[in-house]
């Protein structure tokens, strides 16, 4: 059977993802990762307006503090990939769903000891063009502790340093840059 590259033709009962062509699957995977973080992103906000930002925050914490490890159980058993050094760690993290949504790059000195930039990152776009200054704090302290809780899933020993993050001097800069070392 020839693959689907769109669902435009009749009604599939039977549909499975390998019907699709591999252009197709692609473009499915981005649009889920897009959902994803819309989800995040849209319970966030519902709780701010509900309950106000530090109440929001300490569940977006709790919540993916727990999902952080979830997603790296399943994504490492799907590909296979049990090290417990940071190139493992950052195999697993270029997979996830919210990395989809990023333009990112690695510097690996070695296994053990990688630089992690964000050129491009949606969530620093939305919190400048909302013009609260919320970038910061959520750069420096809700990523800095997620960052720590994706790594120890690997190995409790990654020490996470922040190197750069929001507010950028310049819009069309790095967006933040990590070091993971172990």
């Amino acid at each position: 059977m020839k693959k689907l590259r769109d669902y435009s033709g009749n009604f599939k009962p039977d549909l499975r993802p390998s019907d699709f062509s591999y252009e197709t699957l692609e473009k499915l995977i981005k649009v889920y990762a897009q959902i994803y973080k819309a989800l995040d992103g849209y319970w966030y906000l519902t709780l701010m307006d509900k309950y106000g930002n530090v109440e929001a925050l300490d569940c977006d914490l709790t919540v993916w503090g727990k999902l952080s490890l979830y997603e790296m159980e399943k994504v490492t058993d799907v590909l296979n990939s049990k090290g417990k050094d940071v190139k493992s760690f950052m195999k697993a993290w270029q997979v996830i769903p919210w990395a989809w949504n990023i333009k990112q790059s690695f510097e690996f000195l070695n296994d053990n000891h990688v630089i992690w930039t964000v050129n491009y990152c949606p969530t620093v776009n939305a919190l400048e063009r909302e013009g609260r200054g919320r970038e910061d704090y959520h750069c420096n302290n809700v990523e800095m502790r997620l960052n720590r809780i994706y790594a120890s899933f690997f190995n409790p020993d990654i020490k996470v340093n922040c190197l750069q993050t929001p507010p950028r001097k310049h819009k069309d800069g790095c967006y933040c840059r990590w070091e993971f070392k172990l």
